[in-house]
């Protein structure tokens, strides 16, 4: 789901680097019936049609917290700053992708953990300063069977994240803008404390 490297536009460019060969998309279809963490899944309907009224529009109803969306850290703590309160340069930053496809598809709980932290930078070097550490699961690949993405009917589920442990250290080591995923939360699917939004929300930074 993620690509191996991000950059920024050239110096004096203008625009992006040449070094570009390709594009990767990193999107899903938001559809109705959009897997969710818990409440009601997308619904949409026709709002305005070409017969009637000459255009054509949708009206759609979901929570805040469908497809792909940014946790601010009042979404766990009490008068944390919310989403209009995250300056732009907090989300331009170097993205590092922990890839844990391996061990998440035989625990589908699996989380990334501190020794995969210290493996990645053993293997790719030191995680820099105000990044993005992202987790790539190979969950993605469920997106479009709402059972399988969840993997459960209700709460708890069954899907991969950051262990708390995890999250703290790239906290106070690396001191990180904030942590991503390709699941549905912050933590794994059967977290009942959320140890992982805790302390990435608490210490004022996002997922």
């Amino acid at each position: 789901m993620f690509p191996g490297a991000a950059f920024g536009g050239g110096r004096g460019s203008g625009g992006p680097s040449r070094r570009f060969k390709r594009m990767q998309d990193l999107t899903h279809l938001f559809r109705a019936g959009f897997p969710v963490f818990g409440g009601p899944e997308p619904t949409r309907e026709t709002f305005f049609d070409f017969p009637t009224d000459g255009f054509y529009s949708q009206r759609w109803t979901f929570t805040e917290h469908s497809g792909t969306h940014m946790d601010a850290p009042g979404h766990f703590v009490p008068g944390g700053r919310l989403t209009p309160a995250i300056e732009a340069d907090e989300l331009m930053r170097p993205l590092v992708v922990v890839d844990i496809r391996r061990k998440a598809a035989s625990d589908p709980n699996a989380m990334v953990t501190v020794d995969d932290l210290r493996r990645f930078e053993r293997g790719r070097g030191r995680i820099p300063r105000k990044a993005i550490v992202a987790m790539n699961s190979g969950w993605d690949a469920k997106v479009n069977n709402s059972l399988a993405f969840k993997g459960a009917p209700a709460f708890p589920y069954n899907f991969p994240g950051f262990s708390g442990e995890a999250t703290e250290w790239l906290i106070e080591n690396r001191d990180v803008a904030g942590i991503a995923v390709d699941t549905l939360s912050l933590d794994p699917g059967n977290s009942t404390t959320f140890d992982a939004h805790f302390a990435i929300l608490g210490a004022d930074r996002y997922g």
